[in-house]
């Protein structure tokens, strides 16, 4: 633990400024994830069978493709589908740690990954949103571990960045502080922030603090660059199966569950054609 009592934030001053290849790289990849999702891949097939109907070109392929995409829409926003496609991720996840098991492994830095970006306005835990889980469980790892460090993350964009005071905000109210964290505002998705960690754990065991149903595609990551990440998982969301009566109520919300399984599934994939071609 430092004694200067000061915010301890991560910066690159080798690489100042913003890396137009990164950027773009960044941007394309996540204009094309807007088609690969259900949701997005699902209007194009209605889109695309709407014109091919109306135009009277290949009516029977331009039907089809408007009921496959509907079809689509409807069985990922049942409530069953969510569930089955969360519970068959988180299970991969492991339970809950317990802090006594890191404190055997010698466990000096405890790492949130981010989801969302830290507003500089609202109160500490609204700036961040759906991540304030992780944070929470980061704190509660880093209370039975006084000594250790820890370090949050938070996601960026090459238009949006954080704020380090920001982010630092709620772990000091709980109790946190300033010369226990390392703030991380640099990393636009897990894979930076695998690479920008190394430098901090190096190969000592460390815990990962993320979402159930990212920690999967997070420990590929972070074991890839030769790192020995302990899966700390928390955000639970299948942890209650719904009713039988709700099956065929069709929402939004599970819709975005059963998008935020795809988006990790497809992230896997992503990894491992990334990682044939380049080794």
């Amino acid at each position: 633990m430092r004694e200067d009592g000061q915010l301890f934030v991560l910066r690159d001053e080798s690489q100042p400024g913003i890396n137009l290849v990164e950027t773009i790289a960044f941007l394309a990849k996540k204009t094309l994830s807007v088609f690969v999702h259900p949701l997005g891949f699902s209007l194009l097939l209605i889109i695309v069978g709407m014109i091919l109907w109306r135009t009277r070109r290949k009516l029977r392929l331009g039907i089809a493709l408007v009921l496959t995409g509907t079809l689509i829409l409807i069985i990922l926003g049942s409530p069953i589908t969510a569930y089955v496609l969360l519970n068959h991720l988180e299970s991969k996840a492991g339970p809950y740690v317990d802090p006594k098991e890191l404190r055997r492994q010698g466990v000096q830095h405890i790492i949130v990954l981010g989801g969302t970006v830290v507003m500089q306005k609202g109160t500490p835990s609204d700036r961040y949103g759906e991540s304030i889980l992780r944070v929470m469980e980061g704190v509660r790892l880093w209370r039975a571990l006084p000594d250790s460090t820890l370090v949050l993350s938070a996601g960026s964009s090459p238009a949006l960045k954080s704020n380090p005071q920001a982010m630092a905000d709620l772990p000091i109210e709980l109790g946190v502080p300033k010369d226990a964290m390392i703030m991380e505002t640099r990393a636009q998705d897990t894979e930076d922030e695998a690479k920008l960690f190394t430098k901090i754990v190096k190969h000592e065991p460390f815990a990962l603090v993320t979402s159930a149903l990212h920690i999967p595609r997070s420990l590929a990551l972070f074991r890839s660059k030769g790192l020995s990440p302990i899966p700390c998982p928390c955000d639970f969301r299948s942890l209650i199966k719904p009713p039988i009566a709700s099956w065929v109520r069709i929402n939004a919300g599970s819709l975005r569950y059963s998008e935020l399984v795809v988006h990790e599934y497809v992230g896997m994939l992503w990894f491992r054609l990334k990682h044939l071609l380049v080794y």
